[in-house]
């Protein structure tokens, strides 16, 4: 056994007992044909020979670096509205990279083959999906997301016990946040980036569960927001309403992710008539990934919160945008337009999602 196992073990013994208790151990099985979110089993099997040796290596240094982190279940996950040291932001915090982590160590299992990193993950996402009792809020939970795509990566070798109470919690997710009506939010996250992470989530969870009622409804919400929420000239709603460019990229970014998603399924919901707008957000925002326009951002915020954070001092709440903020939504545009790869390398996107999302 090796000693980031041992570690992990030894900082982790008794999560599962409490939760977990009761469940019945059932054979590991390998099995094809498993639902999933984003990565089928035979993608992920085929991660190791896929990816470069050198984002490799940045993933497991990464995912290394976090061996020793405890888990941090809560209750309840909020940050929406709250400045640094209000309401339990960092707790909080804590939580939300608990459920990437579920996905970078997960990663790093597929990559290494290192059993240490499978058992992190597994005791991430099992702890969480026993546990949390959702609040359906997209900008607290939009990582949920993130411990799915963790799921997609180890759920081979979990026990079909394990792999059924991960998809109870799927269902869970998928009505809640593909309900109409939405279940938290004012009238405007009924367009903004908000019920962009609402789609993103609620889609991975659809697909999870692989309800084919679920992963229509996702769909039809993915269809109606799009126009809603980018307008005329692939101007995002985000962008109107916030003047930032931060925004626009947040509310981008989950709608690219739903429809990969959609594509690793077989299903095109980016070249949809109703999802044409998408691709002209992408070219109306290409000149300034690409530093040919600047944006001084939320100068004109129409949101008072954007001036607090700003009076705060947070970061990014004031200055020019820094183009790096479009890396991802580059990165994952390329799976439906390869002209935007060389975009997407220039900005450097994580290792994590050169091996997630890399073509």
């Amino acid at each position: 056994m090796s000693p980031l196992l041992i570690r992990r073990r030894a900082l982790l013994a008794g999560l599962l007992a409490l939760p977990l208790t009761g469940l019945r151990a059932a054979p590991r099985q390998h099995e094809e044909g498993l639902p999933f979110a984003l990565t089928s089993t035979a993608h992920a099997r085929a991660l190791k020979a896929r990816v470069e040796p050198a984002i490799a290596e940045q993933v497991l240094k990464a995912a290394r670096k976090e061996a020793a982190r405890p888990v941090h279940l809560m209750a309840e996950v909020r940050t929406g509205g709250l400045l640094k040291g209000e309401g339990g932001r960092e707790k909080s915090q804590q939580a939300q990279e608990d459920w990437r982590q579920a996905r970078l160590q997960a990663l790093a299992w597929r990559l290494s083959g290192d059993m240490a990193y499978f058992e992190g993950a597994r005791q991430l996402l099992l702890g969480w999906s026993a546990t949390y009792q959702p609040s359906f809020s997209p900008v607290d939970e939009t990582e949920l997301a993130s411990l799915l795509m963790g799921f997609d990566l180890i759920q081979e070798r979990l026990t079909g016990v394990e792999r059924e109470q991960v998809r109870a919690f799927c269902r869970t997710l998928a009505h809640g946040y593909l309900s109409d009506p939405i279940k938290m939010g004012g009238p405007s996250t009924a367009r903004n980036n908000w019920h962009s992470h609402r789609i993103k989530i609620g889609t991975a969870a659809a697909y999870v569960t692989g309800e084919a009622l679920l992963i229509a409804r996702a769909k039809e919400r993915f269809l109606a927001h799009v126009p809603r929420n980018i307008g005329a000239g692939g101007v995002p709603f985000d962008f109107e309403q916030r003047d930032a460019l931060h925004y626009t990229t947040y509310s981008l970014e989950p709608l690219l992710t739903a429809a990969l998603m959609a594509q690793a399924h077989g299903d095109d919901w980016y070249r949809a008539p109703e999802a044409q707008r998408l691709a002209e957000a992408l070219a109306w925002l290409a000149p300034y990934a690409q530093g040919k326009k600047t944006h001084e951002e939320f100068a004109k915020s129409m949101v008072p919160f954007d001036r607090k954070r700003a009076a705060a001092g947070e970061k990014g709440f004031t200055g020019a945008w820094e183009r790096k903020g479009a890396a991802n939504v580059y990165l994952l545009a390329a799976h439906f337009d390869p002209a935007y790869l060389p975009l997407a390398l220039e900005l450097r996107p994580p290792a994590w999602a050169l091996a997630l999302y890399g073509r």
